[in-house]
């Protein structure tokens, strides 16, 4: 109870408690704070831990990709330690095997959630047996929840690349009808989901082992102002398009298959090639934006999905999303396995995850920064200091008390970590259909699935262009990079 009631607090703009409040006055002025950035999912832990801990430290949300690119120096600027939730990838711990984190780095504990309205007849169980979080070689996972995220290839286990063709299969249909039959409506309309920088989505991708995502690329604009408008949107499958309001803000919608962009309630438009066209959104969204009055994303989609009163919503975030005041949502279990607080420390709830403080233990060669960041980092690293913070936040501690001993080889807290995931970050989005060539898969436009043939044919992209497969370039041909997931158009 007093953690629902701290985040009700929250939620509604009440003061932090003073204990975790106060912040430590000096006898003199205070130099200007460094700034370390990170993880959003982690914002509140870390801004109330900052507070409480006196450190000369500003946090600045926006992912935990930032935190990693930070660290390695490819990013903003170097800093020594990041808020990140999901591990490093595999090629930064052995670049750089002392950065490699233990249970000492594990501040909290948290599970991805698909969150639905606690509504009568509510999804309770989806089913993903063939996921393995701990074996990243196997292929896509091809379940309804998989399906949803990134299409269908045509073949199980073939990862999809989220073609238009495959994020419009019928196979990709059948999945979302599944899901609509579970939740116990007659449709969904969109489902929402973390942009590309957060950890969080890092998690969905890395347990269902999916690549990309059917809207496409989804990096925002490092938290500003309008930063959901700079989302691609395109997924096929087509929904009316929402717009902003006092809860909202403003989410990128289009007159697709152009990527032009509109606004709800945006009067039709007539292209010469396509016709008529209304203005719509696609069945994912990516969020890269507080919503007003909303601290952080993952609440974002929290409300989204409970102003959704008839269950037509869906959002994909973390375990914080459900633990709001009167428990206005609720999430699905995941092969009958719930994501209570035992399942997620045994790693028995199959979206289970850490959230780390990662840390270079040789700094940055900035003495001021090295300071600032070191004093953080002990006060945060000691359990006891977080405890409170963390419930408070809505996540779990990582031991089940703050003096115990990280010896249990059940806690995924004291097992050691996997690596984060490795593929790269949606760079591209929907493939080009060529004219002449064949776009013999269905199109959905506001629930209405047309007969092949009738699909809009998306214009073909030029020399240079970012792609993954060759029906996207002009030339036919797509030079696909190591990962052959993206490439340039030749």
């Amino acid at each position: 109870m007093s953690s629902t009631w701290n985040r009700m607090k929250r939620m509604l703009g009440a003061a932090v408690p003073v204990s975790i409040a106060v912040l430590a006055i000096g006898g003199s002025a205070q130099a200007a704070p460094v700034t370390i950035e990170g993880s959003d999912t982690l914002t509140e832990v870390i801004r109330n831990a900052i507070t409480a801990s006196g450190a000369n430290l500003f946090y600045n949300n926006i992912g935990s990709g930032q935190a990693e690119k930070n660290m390695l120096g490819t990013g903003n600027f170097l800093q020594g330690i990041g808020p990140m939730s999901r591990n490093f990838v595999p090629s930064v711990t052995t670049a750089h095997p002392t950065w490699a984190p233990t249970d000492v780095n594990v501040l909290a504990l948290d599970a991805g959630i698909v969150g639905v309205a606690n509504i009568a007849g509510h999804c309770q169980n989806i089913t993903a047996t063939l996921a393995d979080p701990n074996n990243p070689a196997i292929a896509q996972v091809t379940t309804d929840l998989s399906i949803i995220m990134s299409g269908y290839s045509g073949t199980d286990g073939v990862k999809s690349k989220a073609t238009t063709a495959e994020c419009a299969h019928p196979r990709r249909l059948q999945a979302l009808a599944n899901m609509t039959a579970c939740q116990g409506v007659n449709r969904i309309d969109h489902v929402y989901r973390r942009d590309d920088k957060s950890g969080t989505q890092d998690t969905f991708r890395e347990h269902l082992q999916v690549n990309l995502w059917c809207n496409g690329k989804s990096e925002g604009n490092n938290g500003l102002a309008g930063s959901n408008l700079v989302n691609e949107d395109l997924d096929p499958i087509r929904r009316p398009c929402i717009g902003s309001d006092s809860t909202k803000a403003a989410t990128r919608c289009t007159y697709y298959p152009l990527k032009t962009t509109c606004a709800a309630g945006a009067a039709d438009i007539t292209d010469p090639t396509y016709g008529t066209i209304k203005c719509t959104q696609g069945l994912l969204v990516a969020l890269s934006e507080n919503d007003p009055g909303m601290k952080d994303i993952t609440l974002s989609i929290a409300q989204r999905v409970a102003s959704d009163l008839n269950g037509f919503t869906m959002g994909l975030a973390g375990k914080a999303m459900v633990d709001l005041a009167g428990a206005p949502n609720i999430g699905t279990n995941i092969n009958t396995v719930t994501y209570e607080d035992g399942n997620v420390r045994a790693g028995q709830y199959m979206l289970s995850r850490r959230l780390f403080l990662q840390r270079n233990p040789s700094g940055t060669g900035d003495s001021t920064r090295d300071a600032a960041e070191t004093a953080f980092f002990n006060w945060a690293t000691n359990k006891c200091n977080l405890r409170q913070i963390v419930l408070d936040a809505g996540f779990l501690p990582p031991l089940a008390t703050c003096t115990d001993p990280c010896n249990d080889p059940l806690n995924i807290t004291c097992v050691a970590a996997e690596a984060g995931v490795g593929t790269p970050k949606q760079n591209i989005g929907a493939e080009t259909t060529a004219t002449g060539s064949t776009n013999a898969y269905p199109c959905v436009s506001n629930g209405v699935i047309q007969t092949s043939g009738n699909c809009p044919v998306i214009p073909v992209l030029g020399a240079g262009s970012k792609c993954n497969i060759g029906a996207k370039c002009t030339s036919g041909t797509c030079n696909l990079d190591a990962t052959l997931l993206s490439g340039t158009c030749q």
